[in-house]
């Protein structure tokens, strides 16, 4: 099972480490995104964070075309359209959208800021 409580160490530890702006890629092209952007959305995770709990999200499985639902443990929730939460089975954190009260998956995985910041 999960511990929320080191879940919720180890978001607010990758927040609180995330460098403004981060390392560019050497492969991009085009103009970087400004500090004050990433300054921004890390303020914003700030707020959206929330004590991690464990519910059900959906994926869409395209081999089976039908739905399936799975653990994940919320780790912040813009009280928006979008949740970040720990995908428990594939230990990746993952974006969601909430829609007819159900979190499905908007397929962006990876760090919980990157995740947020893909919003």
């Amino acid at each position: 099972m999960i511990d929320l409580a080191k879940l919720r160490v180890a978001v607010q530890q990758e927040l609180d480490d995330y460098p403004v702006p981060p390392p560019r890629h050497p492969d991009l092209v085009g103009s970087a995104l400004p500090a004050e952007w990433f300054e921004r959305g890390l303020a914003e995770m700030r707020e959206a964070l929330v004590e991690p709990y464990v519910t059900e999200a959906v994926w869409f499985d395209s081999v089976a075309q039908q739905q399936v639902s799975r653990p994940v443990a919320v780790v912040a929730d813009d009280q928006g359209a979008h949740v970040i939460a720990l995908d428990i089975e594939g230990d990746e954190f993952e974006l969601f959208f909430r829609s007819d009260d159900a979190l499905h998956s908007m397929n962006v995985r990876g760090d919980a800021v990157g995740c947020f910041l893909a919003r």
